[in-house]
């Protein structure tokens, strides 16, 4: 009598029991699926280990330095590790041109390189050193985040064997720049050499405003200011600070007009044949949110870079409006120069993008 007693109560506490532990089995499954779909892709285990070797020439604390941490950052941490990304700044690995060489032959994953210094690989950049085609840093942006930019990937990539993941910005125009005297108008730059990148534009530029070209490796140019081989150079604020160009260089004369860019890219052999096709759209992704990183830091840092100049001594001259249409003049003369050489419908494409 009194087992039957206890049988209801214990049948009871078995329901609930079991009923607690679906609950729990359920919550549980819940939760992995919420946490599984909250993770990106980056999760997949058939995913390789891989490392990326990436060279740059920027230095600590510029803007395109800080472009590409962020750019490590995004994708290790997207990949969860699976991609890890060994950096080498300052030169340390290869200049602009020695960096586009190794990664056309397989020796390297990414690299950076200007526009200007793209010319012995392809024309297709030549237009960024038109001088005056852009009409500031913010409409430069607005150019490259337009169709404009894409075009720019899709044509390099059905050129070389390379991919253009994003534009690093210095953050500013390039200025005259020379260690001789303060320059007011361009007839005051005769007799003065100046350091040149391979670009036949820019050889042109230099000579259309006065002074003398000297094609010269980014990497030797700070000897080459110090020892007189030059006088000066056409130069952002970003990469003088980056070579400790405030050392030999005492005057700068904004006249602007010159935007170069650089370029991220990544050899189209690591690309395909390195990562999975989850670890293509992590490098895409993380290329994005650089770019956006880019556009905003590298305007925010400008003024730092200068104030270093000034700093170190340096003298600035701003020419008035009359003085700077002068420049613009000289500087504009090249166009027709080069008309075979710069496809006129993309001037006209990037000049109605700014209006």
């Amino acid at each position: 009598m009194k087992m039957r007693k206890f049988i209801p109560g214990i049948m009871t506490i078995l329901l609930f029991v079991f009923l607690l532990a679906a609950c729990s089995s359920n919550n549980t499954s819940q939760t992995n699926e919420q946490s599984n779909s909250n993770n990106t892709s980056s999760e997949n285990s058939d995913d390789p280990k891989v490392q990326l070797v990436l060279s740059h020439t920027s230095a600590p604390g510029t803007p395109i330095y800080l472009t590409y941490e962020k750019f490590k950052e995004e994708v290790e941490a997207r990949s969860n590790g699976s991609i890890s990304i060994q950096i080498h700044d300052s030169s340390k690995l290869a200049g602009d041109t020695k960096g586009v060489e190794m990664l056309l032959s397989g020796a390297l994953d990414i690299a950076s390189s200007g526009t200007n210094n793209m010319s012995p690989f392809t024309d297709l950049f030549l237009v960024f050193d038109l001088p005056y085609i852009f009409k500031n840093v913010e409409a430069t942006h607005k150019v490259l985040s337009s169709e404009i930019g894409q075009e720019f990937k899709n044509n390099l990539e059905d050129e070389l064997d390379l991919k253009l993941l994003f534009f690093a910005d210095p953050g500013s125009q390039r200025d005259v720049m020379n260690s001789k005297k303060e320059v007011i108008l361009p007839e005051d730059l005769k007799s003065l050499k100046f350091r040149s990148a391979p670009s036949p534009i820019e050889i042109a530029t230099i000579e259309a405003l006065g002074a003398s070209a000297t094609p010269i490796p980014w990497v030797e140019v700070y000897s080459s200011l110090e020892q007189g081989v030059v006088d000066g150079q056409l130069q952002q604020y970003h990469w003088a600070v980056t070579a400790n160009h405030q050392e030999v260089i005492k005057y700068v004369t904004e006249t602007g007009g010159i935007h170069a860019v650089h370029l991220a890219l990544i050899s189209k052999n690591s690309f395909e044949n390195k990562l999975s096709e989850n670890q293509k759209e992590i490098i895409l992704e993380a290329a994005e949110e650089a770019q956006k990183f880019n556009f905003v830091k590298s305007i925010e840092l400008n003024e730092e870079l200068k104030q270093k100049m000034k700093d170190a001594g340096v003298q600035f001259y701003t020419p008035t409006e009359e003085e700077l249409d002068i420049w613009m003049e000289h500087g504009m003369k090249v166009w027709d120069q080069f008309k075979d050489e710069v496809d006129q419908d993309l001037i006209k494409q990037i000049q109605d993008i700014q209006d």
